[in-house]
């Protein structure tokens, strides 16, 4: 299995924060997220998710002078020249600082005009409030205390260990069974792994294919719990069949029973990751059941996808295309708003690397991120959801009224309650992509739409708040043509 031609490679900053900490995180009970990841993954949030930061969340990775990725291993200061950082970066009484000059013990041997300046704020008496970043050298002497060589073993192929490879802080075992109840699109969460190629696949098969993943099973042994998994994909290149058998053991914390690398957001599921160990055997060309797991870092998530149900790949690019060229693309794949022919789409390498002038911090969108694609929706779709008693001559009404017509003359108490909402008005008219995060979390906020939709699923309509923190969003259409890439298909 070679490396894909689309390489992809953004890590899960919290799972990423668990492994830095050797031990899982019960994300419910913290208060402040964005703080605690600030303070495990020594980068301020706003900077996690572009790779011109030079952020963990793209550890082990970087880009050659044609904009192609590749694998590196991190050297970080303490490892190579084991400097004590303590008289390196002497604690300071910080009252007593009176003078910009009197940061330079502060920052170590770097230079005070190279120091990273976070904010500016006007202050009392024409003065000004500044907040300055962690210097570049003192961050990584930070970064190498929290990624240590047991860190980064279990995140990338350091010692391309291909049989019977454990990571210092984790264990394999058996934490529950292959499904809970089905493949569904909200099952599969990735890791700190650098593979949300393949876990956004998951997310788009299980979604427009849900038949696509099924348990095949055969004994090993007398005992109950003897048994092997056979998982089958196809090699999209080749059209070649490979066929992978695992058994139910996937690496978990050590003394725990919470999985360090891909996961259900079912509890006791644990097909999500059966699959990423299967792709893990087959990157790293083994049979063995327990293989490098760091090995799927970075991939094609339209490879991956047609890797899991066969088929042809198509692709779009986003700046080749008009709005209503990505639109069409989506719609022509779907049935009743959802994708019947799984898709993905993702992000440029960087901000900087789109044709347009744009900040994935400020729109919570990750840079070189592989997203789902769930289907599409009209936003004028949320007066039937949110106002039931609404009937289809309100809502086409209601269409009329935001070409150029007036809310007043609409008596329908249903849309009398959004007549005073002037953000609302002007989404009707607009059509949205609903996209999922392999993350589970963080989702857009740069031209999203917000409410209760619905979407065929199969054989029933399925709601989706776009209000719940599990990583799905709807924004639209010109927002994605701004901030992504390209998306694709499988048929």
């Amino acid at each position: 299995m070679k490396r894909e031609e689309l390489t992809l490679a953004a890590r899960n900053p919290y799972a990423l924060a668990e492994i830095v900490l050797g031990h899982p995180i019960d994300w419910t009970n913290v208060d402040d997220r964005p703080a605690l990841l600030e303070k495990i993954l020594h980068t301020p949030y706003e900077q996690l998710f572009d790779p011109k930061y030079d952020s963990p969340v793209y550890l082990g990775f970087e880009w050659d002078s044609n904009r192609r990725i590749r694998s590196v291993v991190p050297k970080f200061p303490p490892t190579e020249t084991n400097v004590d950082d303590a008289k390196r970066f002497p604690d300071m009484n910080l009252t007593e600082l009176r003078r910009l000059r009197d940061l330079v013990p502060l920052l170590g041997d770097e230079p005070l005009q190279d120091v990273p300046v976070r904010s500016v704020l006007p202050s009392r008496a024409g003065g000004f409030t500044i907040e300055i970043g962690e210097p570049t050298l003192r961050r990584q002497a930070s970064l190498g205390r929290a990624f240590t060589p047991d860190v980064l073993e279990a995140l990338i192929d350091v010692n391309k260990i291909i049989l019977g490879w454990t990571p210092v802080s984790g264990e394999w075992r058996d934490i529950g069974t292959f499904f809970k109840e089905a493949a569904e699109f909200s099952d599969p969460i990735q890791s700190g792994l650098a593979d949300c190629w393949l876990i956004a696949a998951m997310s788009s098969v299980a979604w427009a294919k849900p038949y696509a993943f099924a348990q095949r099973s055969r004994a090993t042994g007398t005992g109950n719990e003897q048994f092997k998994n056979l998982l089958s994909f196809t090699d999209p290149d080749t059209n070649a069949k490979k066929d992978f058998e695992v058994t139910d053991a996937t690496v978990v914390f050590a003394g725990t029973s919470s999985p360090m690398y891909a996961r259900s957001s079912e509890p006791g599921e644990i097909w999500p990751g059966l699959i990423e160990k299967a792709f893990a055997q087959w990157r790293a060309n083994t049979t063995h059941d327990r293989p490098n797991m760091t090995v799927v870092d970075y991939g094609d998530c339209v490879w991956a996808t047609a890797a899991i149900i066969g088929g042809t790949r198509q692709t779009i690019g986003t700046s080749v295309s008009t709005t209503t060229q990505l639109a069409n693309f989506v719609k022509t794949h779907c049935v009743d708003h959802r994708t019947v022919h799984p898709m993905t789409c993702w992000t440029y390498g960087s901000d900087t690397d789109a044709p347009d002038e744009i900040s994935y911090s400020d729109a919570n969108i990750v840079g070189n991120h592989c997203y789902s694609i769930l289907g599409w929706i009209r936003g004028s779709s949320l007066l039937d959801i949110v106002d039931v008693d609404l009937k289809l001559d309100d809502v086409m009404l209601a269409n009329r009224m935001v070409a150029g017509g007036s809310p007043d003359v609409l008596s329908n108490i249903g849309i009398r309650r959004r007549i005073n909402d002037a953000a609302f008005w002007p989404l009707l008219n607009r059509d949205y992509i609903v996209l999922r995060n392999p993350w589970g979390v963080h989702e857009a906020t740069r031209g999203n739409l917000a409410g209760t939709i619905q979407i065929r699923d199969v054989s029933f309509w399925r709601s989706i708040n776009l209000g719940d923190v599990d990583g799905v969003f709807a924004i639209d259409f010109a927002t994605f043509k701004r901030y992504f890439a390209g998306m694709g298909v499988v048929v």
